[in-house]
């Protein structure tokens, strides 16, 4: 569960940064570019067990070329301990 929420929020770096490169004028525009968004590799170290009632998923980009994005995301839970870290690459173009 862990890694799916680390990757969606990798994702929506990575569009958010594609966006920033490209900006739509449309919905439909912005639908067509999302689902050419896919995950090229992703690494996640576990730094402690999984333990809280819920849990917070962070992310930035650490670089957006124009094909390939690369972020950086975090997990934490409900009392700030940082649980879970993570790298992804992802195909923006």
């Amino acid at each position: 569960v862990y890694e799916t929420g680390l990757d969606v929020v990798g994702g929506l770096v990575s569009f958010v940064a594609l966006l920033d490169k490209n900006p739509v004028q449309s919905f439909d525009e912005g639908s067509e570019q999302f689902s050419k968004l896919g995950t090229v590799d992703l690494r996640i170290d576990f730094l402690r067990p999984g333990i809280g009632g819920s849990f917070t998923a962070t992310g930035s980009k650490l670089r957006a070329g124009r094909r390939i994005a690369v972020t950086r995301m975090e997990l934490h839970n409900d009392s700030g301990t940082l649980i879970a870290v993570g790298t992804g690459t992802y195909s923006i173009g």
